[in-house]
């Protein structure tokens, strides 16, 4: 879609279409300036669109979860949306598109009487084994003073072995590559209080106005200074593990917790909780009919309030362990439980049945990795089967949650005990249910598990966690060649190879210096149309969203005065290459990129790394040339 300017105050206006009850709303030029803008979306006493739901952690330790209408806004980065408070009880799967009736309240939300399920959601059907690039905005906004320095983002994010990048790799053995840039500080006006669709649209809007594309990212991250009347650190709309939601912001926070929390909350991640419990007498016990719970209450999972690995509840739901590496153990008998941390083909979640419907699932953790806990084993409570992000309650056993060796629980109905027999490199599990069970183990999906030693469950894993992205891509740009001339007029395409260890996340065409176009998918390629008379430097950045990498820099010359050596290999009126006059175009220890635009050495990975020119030079004559390109070059794929 393309990506047409607006002002910011009109922006401003159409921005705070959802007030989240953080500060005082004129209901009247609001309601006018959205309906006036919106057409058929918004009525006096309806609105349409896709539902998002939200989660919001808020500062006191609570959760609270809200609805959204989001519908189309043609001349602006962001949807347009409406705060909607759907009837008592009403469930509607986040995606579906509906018109929902009823009154707005002082706060413009629409309290909704009535619901038309226009359409269920549109989720695509894609093999589990393949999973899309995560392609993420981080965007730093502010309106008084900077708050998160770009750097510190970056680092955060995508460099540091501690990243974003690194967790979401190791925890999901590699299923995930969360990938992306990080864009700012933009000072944008002042939101006046905690409108976070204000902030969404100014940042999107600033990154515009700076040249880059939000068409080009599936997520956004919005950071901003903390605002006192906000009341959360973290907000997330709710997505699924293959249709994420598109949005998070941060509230002056950017830690482990809540960066990676929030982008599981954009893939149906719930919150991971814990139980305070006690018996009849008023003892604490793990688990009981008298417990309260704790919603932020797992220790050792940024779900809950850690950063460790996320728990194999959230990991089955999110598809990173599967078949069997999931055993249930309905019967009696001793089975194997490999580390959560590595890639495995054997069990790394048990499943038990509970006395209540739910189950028991077991998990060793070794310590292993870059986000790592004491070693031991941990059981959670969650239902057999979930649809979105399970509802999962760590059970405070052991020493701090953790069983080992010699170590064991009963069900507090005396239905199931389980006794951790072995810690080393597995866990062996001693499963004993009162009647002895029925049935056998099974790997989900269906199958049986190996039986190794007598126990049931493969040992097989790999030695080492899944490591972060440390290799550049390689990039060549194969046409045009070094030294070739074009008559004035010509059409030609640029073409490039690119490669890499895991994937080619994107080229950018490099003209003069100055980053043009990016290209997202292959094939590596740009055609240029009717391109006018001067002298060009093409190069290409490959990037794998964590490293990138320069290409050969190529010279190139249009004009009606082409070398007698040259016009041999002419294309005619279409141009042609030859071998020219000799160019130090090359890259050597000499990078043909200087500082890149608005935000140089800030959002282009390049900048960061060299403060040299051009061989051609970055003065008016650069500038003016790239100006005329912009006439006469456009991008062939997105």
């Amino acid at each position: 879609m393309p990506r047409l300017p607006v002002s910011l105050p009109v922006a401003a206006v159409l921005g705070l279409t959802t007030l989240v009850g953080c500060q005082e709303t004129d209901l009247d030029p609001l309601t006018t300036a959205r309906r006036s803008s919106v057409g058929e979306f918004v009525t006096d006493n309806s609105a349409e669109g896709e539902l998002d739901i939200r989660i919001w952690s808020m500062d006191d330790g609570s959760s609270k979860t809200t609805a959204h209408l989001r519908y189309p806004r043609p001349d602006f980065p962001r949807d347009g949306e409406v705060e909607v408070v759907l009837p008592e009880g009403m469930e509607i799967e986040r995606g579906s598109y509906l018109r929902a009736y009823g009154e707005f309240d002082a706060d413009g939300r629409l309290l909704a009487d009535s619901v038309d399920l226009i359409n269920g959601p549109n989720e695509p059907v894609i093999d589990p084994e393949w999973y899309p690039l995560r392609r993420i905005a981080t965007i730093l906004v502010f309106w008084d003073s900077p708050g998160l320095p770009n750097g510190e983002a970056r680092s955060s994010m995508y460099l540091s072995d501690r990243s974003t990048h690194v967790f979401y790799g190791e925890n999901s053995y590699g299923k995930e590559n969360v990938i992306g840039e990080v864009f700012g500080p933009y000072q944008i006006p002042d939101p006046g209080g905690c409108s976070v669709g204000f902030i969404a649209d100014a940042a999107q809007q600033a990154m515009i106005e700076k040249g880059h594309d939000p068409d080009d990212y599936i997520q956004y991250m919005y950071h901003f200074p903390f605002i006192s009347g906000c009341g959360f650190g973290g907000l997330a709309s709710v997505g699924s593990p293959l249709s994420p939601a598109a949005d998070s912001w941060y509230n002056g926070s950017f830690g482990c917790v809540v960066r990676n929390q929030e982008i599981g909350h954009n893939y149906g991640m719930g919150h991971s909780h814990a139980y305070d419990c006690q018996d009849e007498e008023g003892n604490d016990v793990p688990w009981s009919d008298n417990c309260e719970h704790i919603e932020y209450g797992h220790p050792y999972d940024p779900m809950g309030a850690g950063c460790g690995h996320i728990n194999v509840v959230q990991k089955d739901y999110m598809g990173w362990i599967e078949e069997c590496n999931i055993v249930t153990a309905p019967i009696d008998g001793t089975y194997n439980l490999l580390p959560t941390e590595l890639p495995c083909n054997g069990t790394q979640a048990l499943k038990i049945p509970a006395s209540d419907g739910r189950a028991y699932y077991l998990e060793y953790r070794r310590a292993l990795g870059k986000f790592n806990t004491v070693p031991g084993v941990l059981v959670h409570l969650a239902p057999e089967q979930f649809g979105g992000g399970p509802a999962n309650y760590i059970l405070d056993v052991g020493d701090a949650g953790f069983l080992h060796a010699g170590d064991s629980y009963t069900d507090p109905e005396g239905t199931v005990t389980f006794e951790i027999v072995e810690e080393g490199d597995h866990a062996v599990i001693r499963v004993t249910h009162a009647d002895g069970g029925s049935g056998s183990p099974e790997c989900e999906g269906g199958g049986t598990p190996e039986m190794v030693d007598g126990n049931v469950g493969s040992l097989e894993c790999n030695a080492d966690t899944h490591p972060g992205d440390v290799t550049a891509p390689e990039v060549t740009l194969v046409y045009p060649e070094d030294g070739a001339y074009f008559k004035p007029g010509s059409d030609f395409t640029i073409l490039a190879e690119a490669s890499d260890d895991r994937v080619v996340a994107e080229i950018e065409l490099y003209v003069n210096s100055e980053p043009l176009f990016k290209v997202l998918e292959e094939p590596w390629e740009y055609e240029v149309t009717n391109i006018p008379e001067g002298e060009y430097e093409f190069g290409i950045v490959a990037r794998d969203g964590v490293n990138w990498t320069p290409s050969n820099a190529v010279r190139v010359y249009v004009t009606n005065d082409i070398p007698p050596e040259a016009e041999d290999d002419s294309g005619g009126e279409d141009g042609g290459t030859g071998e020219g006059p000799i160019h130090d175009s090359t890259m050597g220890n000499e990078p043909w990129m200087g500082e890149s635009g608005d935000d140089a050495g800030i959002d282009d990975p390049a900048a960061d790394s060299c403060a040299c020119t051009s061989s051609g030079g970055r003065g008016a004559p650069a500038a003016a040339l790239f100006g005329l390109m912009l006439l006469g070059l456009r991008r062939r794929w997105r």
